[in-house]
């Protein structure tokens, strides 16, 4: 069995959510948004597909190093693959990507699944078949009907709870909204929400790299308050020893990191430097499944 070819087609589809300047999605008029399908192709037939943003597979990567390197090997050496790919990465001047390399790298679990009839998680053993899901909020907002104020989240949060949630991650206020970001008005929605959902449901919040040192202590020892379950991606991840100096200086795990680069690599040296309680490893920050 061997890799016959490897395509992808850019598409667009209906959505209601809006995109800000910083990328962050916010509920909207209805329009269109586009997404790329990567699809390799076996010489049996076999495809495996994996959904990601154009730009990241854009034709000179494609062309590039994707055919290159996977053309006529066979699609159950993974790891040499993968091996093959991050040798590549190093000398792409930055244009092989992690995320990239995540896409094809699930593409590829994704077409075995499919010729062996079985899914993923019962080829990486099958531990389990089933896990807790929590109810995610979208970014706070300053539109009408949105998440505008501590009152809408709170509002918000307990239809997840009549939804079946026992968990809900928040994601407050943040640039380009004029008075974010804002850490009083952010946990005023953080206490709001828990006083609409009782003591028996889990909190988290998101905080998306966007406060101080200063303001992310603070905002910690406030959510101790709150009996939050976890506080993530508090600052900017490029300073590891302030995530170290934070995680020893609160009692709510902190979770991190979530866009730093390095791959698994990355990922040790932050558990290795306390930075970090709870460990983000996912498909798309690694490099994808095989990693780990």
């Amino acid at each position: 069995m061997k890799i016959e070819s490897v395509n992808v087609t850019v598409f667009h589809y209906p959505t209601r959510r809006v995109a800000d300047s910083a990328g962050h999605s916010h509920p909207g008029a209805e329009g269109l948004a586009k997404m790329a399908m990567l699809t390799i192709t076996a010489d049996d037939g076999t495809q495996g597909y994996a959904f990601a943003p154009p730009e990241v597979v854009r034709p000179f990567v494609v062309d590039t190093f994707f055919r290159k390197v996977l053309v006529g090997q066979d699609p159950f050496n993974r790891e040499r693959i993968w091996q093959d790919l991050n040798h590549w990465q190093r000398g792409s001047a930055h244009q092989l990507t992690e995320r990239a390399l995540s896409f094809v790298e699930q593409a590829l679990w994704d077409l075995l699944g499919r010729r062996l009839n079985m899914p993923v998680y019962k080829l990486l053993g099958g531990y389990r078949d089933k896990v807790p899901a929590y109810g995610s909020t979208m970014c706070g907002d300053d539109l009408p009907g949105g998440l505008s104020t501590p009152d809408e989240f709170a509002a918000f949060a307990e239809k997840l709870v009549a939804r079946g949630y026992r968990a809900i991650k928040l994601h407050t206020w943040m640039p380009p909204i004029a008075f974010a970001p804002n850490p009083k008005m952010d946990i005023k929605a953080c206490a709001a929400v828990r006083e609409a959902v009782g003591p028996d449901v889990e909190l988290m919040i998101d905080g998306y790299h966007w406060y101080s040192r200063a303001e992310a202590l603070w905002i910690g020892k406030e959510l101790e308050k709150l009996d939050f379950a976890w506080f993530e991606e508090p600052m900017e991840e490029d300073s590891m020893s302030s995530y170290a100096w934070l995680a020893e200086n609160l009692t709510i795990p902190i979770v991190g990191p979530e866009s730093f680069g390095g791959k698994h690599h990355m990922r040790a040296e932050w558990v290795k430097a306390g930075a970090c309680d709870i460990l983000r490893a996912g498909a798309n920050g690694v490099g994808g499944i095989t990693p780990p």
